[in-house]
């Protein structure tokens, strides 16, 4: 492993298992990997590293992670680039490689924005997700690009927890 925030993996290999992962789900961090094929690369962000007293933090900062999320896509997107996002999801598609790795990184730092400081967590003291101060949303207003690209939101339900 390097010491990039994500992992680098092929396309035509499974990643759900990896070393990655693993560490991601221990540390409780970010799952971020590059996934690369013949011609570009995919950056893929998913929350199942997380514990589960984060979701309820992401959905409720959702609008400002996907600004701050198009914002990061818009930067090293090309026009057969896709867009793909959701509170616990998201998918920068058919990226040129050295972007994808950039983009790759800088997704990382936004979703950690989100979570507790990392170095409470590793020192046996976990802060729940509920009490971290994202920083997504000061950041809005430094990387909201406009909307040149496709993409796709999934609406998020209000129908539920009153």
């Amino acid at each position: 492993m390097s010491d990039a925030p994500f992992d680098l993996i092929d396309a035509k290999d499974a990643f759900a298992d990896s070393d990655w992962f693993h560490v991601c789900r221990q540390t409780q961090t970010p799952y971020v990997v590059v996934r690369s094929g013949e011609t570009s690369a995919d950056v893929l962000w998913d929350y199942v590293t997380l514990p589960p007293s984060c979701d309820a933090l992401l959905r409720g900062h959702f609008a400002s992670l996907e600004n701050n999320a198009r914002a990061i896509f818009e930067r090293f997107a090309i026009p057969e680039s896709h867009l793909r996002i959701k509170p616990t999801l998201i998918c920068f598609d058919r990226l040129p490689f050295d972007h994808a790795k950039r983009a790759a990184a800088e997704l990382h730092g936004l979703i950690s924005t989100y979570l507790p400081d990392a170095r409470t967590v590793s020192r046996g003291a976990p802060v729940p997700c509920e009490s971290a101060a994202p920083a997504g949303d000061r950041m809005r207003d430094e990387l909201e690009a406009p909307s040149l690209r496709r993409l796709w939101v999934e609406e998020q339900s209000h129908a539920s927890s009153v």
